[in-house]
């Protein structure tokens, strides 16, 4: 009896550290040690734009979030939500579904129904056996676990987006990309602690959003590459600052040996996350230093 309740209490408490392990992002206090600007930050962020899918693999993809998660445990995961005609909160990048599933036409003219059919393809154009993920199963997936980055695309309904969120208790594990100031605010509004990111163009544009009334706190910058005087003006409001190495003729189309000098200056320069599209190997370059 005794060896039943010493295994009994052993299994319940492993099973309960487990748990632990893989619920890291709980409370608004957690994700900003996270996300927060550090000038004692040893190494860079990594944004798996679009969850980081190699040739063979599909954007947007449970699949996709799963294996680099695997490989890279500390990347924040990127997705793009988009809304059917029904309502129904998917991930997909473009309204247009032919270049990544093996349907076409227009995501928000499609009921669920119709597009739970379809079969997502993989970056190459060839089609898999998988399917548009669901939003709320990808919260499922990645709440309290992975950081993940959140692209509401036009037309989705913010409010239906946040309360999928908060059910799921996600809260903690994003940050949502924004379109305008007006969208920010209204965020702010109802979820004080959420982090946001918004486009800078200006290194000063910092107090432009603060006399619009948004609060600089939880708030990251999405930029392109820029020099270390831009990084300073929003390091000194405490604001974090992404670099994105992806798209034709950038970093990340070319051989990596070739650029790796060059995904380093960035951080150098300032950058506190990078943007690519190849995650694991970016990664490499900062924990695999010679």
């Amino acid at each position: 009896m005794k060896k039943y309740i010493f295994w009994s209490w052993f299994l319940l408490n492993s099973v309960n550290l487990y748990a632990q392990k893989k619920a890291r992002f709980t409370t608004a206090r957690a994700l900003e040690k996270v996300l927060a600007y550090r000038p004692d930050r040893s190494q860079p962020l990594i944004l798996a734009h679009r969850g980081g899918p190699e040739p063979t693999e599909t954007e947007n993809s449970l699949e996709t979030f799963r294996r680099t998660y695997q490989q890279v445990p500390d990347a924040i995961i990127e997705m793009d939500v988009r809304m059917t005609r029904d309502s129904v909160l998917v991930l997909l990048h473009d309204d247009e579904i032919d270049r990544t599933t093996t349907g076409s036409g227009s995501l928000k003219a499609s009921s669920w129904a119709e597009l739970k059919t379809v079969s997502l393809r993989d970056l190459r154009g060839q089609p898999t056996r998988q399917r548009i993920p669901l939003f709320e199963d990808v919260l499922k997936w990645g709440a309290g676990k992975a950081v993940m980055a959140i692209d509401a695309k036009p037309g989705v309904d913010l409010r239906k987006m946040m309360k999928a969120i908060t059910d799921h208790k996600a809260l903690h594990s994003v940050f949502i990309i924004c379109y305008s100031v007006d969208d920010a605010l209204r965020l702010r509004k109802q979820y004080p602690d959420v982090w946001v990111a918004l486009g800078f163009n200006q290194a000063d544009h910092g107090e432009t959003l603060r006399k619009a009334g948004l609060s600089l706190p939880h708030l990251i910058a999405l930029a392109s590459r820029q020099e270390t005087s831009f990084y300073e003006r929003l390091h000194r409001d405490g604001i974090p600052c992404t670099a994105g190495t992806y798209g034709p003729g950038n970093l990340d189309e070319k051989p990596i040996t070739e650029v790796a000098a060059e995904y380093r200056k960035i951080v150098q320069t300032g950058a506190d996350i990078l943007t690519t599209d190849r995650p694991v190997e970016v990664n490499a370059l900062f924990t695999n230093k010679k």
